[in-house]
């Protein structure tokens, strides 16, 4: 748990969930990767320590459930990888609108209302508990791969 308050710390520099919004995506992405680095850092350490102490026989053996202690924090690294594929598609499209082409003020429209309806929401992002966001997440793709064929 304090591995995912301190992620979220640090992700939201102490302002409010909605302001994740904000944030410069090059950054946002950079904190988000870096949660996944620690959650696989912290597990490697883990292992690390739990075979060293198996070499010694006859010292105290690690007999923890790692479900218990890694499954919060990989539940939350789920929650992260959405994040980061959905920031993604949101920064392609934000590029692509930055470009002005010709033809494309309507499916830029059409994005930005795609966004604009997922952020009405209100999702908490870095809360993994709310399932909602996770159908909200899998309308938002369905919704930009309809979006994206439509570029084709």
């Amino acid at each position: 748990d304090q591995m995912i308050l301190n992620s979220k710390t640090c992700i939201l520099e102490g302002k409010n969930a909605d302001s994740i919004w904000l944030k410069d995506h090059e950054a946002l992405m950079r904190q988000l990767e870096a949660s996944l680095k620690l959650n696989e850092a912290y597990q490697e350490q883990f292992r690390l320590t739990k075979q060293k102490l198996q070499q010694i026989p006859n010292g105290k053996q690690f007999d923890f459930n790692e479900m218990q202690i890694f499954g919060k924090f990989d539940l939350y690294c789920r929650r992260v990888v959405k994040l980061i594929d959905m920031f993604s598609t949101i920064e392609q499209f934000t590029l692509l609108s930055r470009n002005k082409l010709e033809g494309m003020e309507d499916l830029i429209d059409q994005f930005h209302k795609i966004k604009q309806e997922f952020r009405s929401k209100n999702h908490d992002l870095l809360d993994y508990h709310n399932n909602k966001f996770d159908r909200d997440y899998v309308e938002f793709n369905v919704r930009i791969s309809d979006l994206e064929s439509n570029l084709q």
